[in-house]
């Protein structure tokens, strides 16, 4: 108990009561607070809070289930993910998809994924109720729509200068999506949030593994929602974009929304006249009226880089 408070106050600045209050049942995670102490196999860590999430306008959502927490002995700061159990539907287009989130999945991507730079990195250990708890390696950095948002440049010269370099990261990222998919597992929940951009490397990560679905191509659908935000430099709905540009309202078409999120514009080109077609071409894959749809990762990773070196 002295090495514990020794540590916490020496790491973290925390006193922590006499009797520290030590867990090693993850299962409670609803009642696991600041400066307690989880105890999984021969490690320590001090809870720091709980990770938060924006999304869809609610900011600072809690999720109790995701831990800050600093390692007692090596004093590295970690993500902690513990046992957490979720089902739901969601619509793609007419298709209704399964999502279950799943601690096991999550390991066997994080152990097939060990040494690659493309995504977090972090190892399984378990309480001693056996519960599996995801131990991440901390990024410092910023997730794409934040890196996007900061940039200062108006969108057509976003175009012509930063988004031909921004293509070929994203093009990696891709590709590293695609030696999962070879391995027989997926990403499962490919967001903006969930790629990072690491402060002192540059190098984009992909984070959150647990989410697994029912179908086979919803990474690939998911992709397009990662092209749009980079390719908008942002997101951008029809509501926005005729308030923006009157004219448009007789050019806007069904056909032309996200099999995503339908208020959205994918066919970016009507908006933006200046993106190149063949990239525009690479978005309406994506779109309602699409004749065809990308068939795996690989696909999308060579258009893009070759949409990549003819922007320059």
């Amino acid at each position: 108990m002295e090495w514990i408070r020794g540590r916490a106050l020496a790491l973290a600045g925390e006193t922590l009561p006499l009797l520290p209050v030590i867990w090693d049942d993850t299962s409670r995670y609803m009642s696991i607070e600041r400066g307690h102490v989880i105890a999984l196999e021969e490690a320590l860590f001090l809870v720091r809070g709980n990770e938060h999430e924006g999304r869809f306008g609610i900011d600072d959502q809690p999720k109790f289930w995701v831990k800050h927490a600093i390692d007692l002995e090596t004093g590295r700061l970690h993500i902690l993910k513990l046992p957490f159990q979720e089902e739901f539907r969601i619509h793609v287009g007419e298709e209704e998809i399964r999502c279950a989130r799943s601690a096991e999945k999550e390991a066997r991507v994080l152990a097939a994924v060990q040494g690659d730079p493309r995504f977090m990195q972090g190892r399984t250990a378990h309480d001693a109720c056996g519960n599996p708890v995801q131990v991440i390696d901390f990024i410092t950095g910023v997730d794409l729509l934040q890196y996007l948002h900061s940039l200062k440049a108006g969108h057509e010269e976003y175009c012509y200068t930063l988004l031909p370099g921004i293509l070929k990261r994203i093009a990696e990222s891709f590709s590293g999506i695609q030696r999962l998919h070879e391995a027989g597992l997926c990403h499962g929940d490919i967001r903006n949030d969930h790629l990072l951009i690491e402060r002192a490397s540059g190098l984009y990560k992909w984070i959150d593994f647990d989410l697994d679905e029912s179908s086979a191509h919803f990474d690939m659908w998911s992709a397009g929602n990662i092209l749009h935000c980079v390719v908008a430099k942002g997101f951008l709905t029809f509501h926005d974009a005729i308030r923006s540009q009157p004219g448009l309202t007789a050019t806007l078409w069904r056909e032309d929304a996200s099999v995503f999120f339908p208020h959205r514009i994918m066919n970016l080109g009507k908006v933006y006249p200046y993106i190149p077609a063949p990239l525009n071409a690479v978005l309406y894959r994506f779109a309602l009226g699409a004749a065809s749809r990308y068939e795996s990762m690989a696909e999308i990773e060579r258009d893009l880089r070759e949409c990549a070196a003819a922007m320059g």
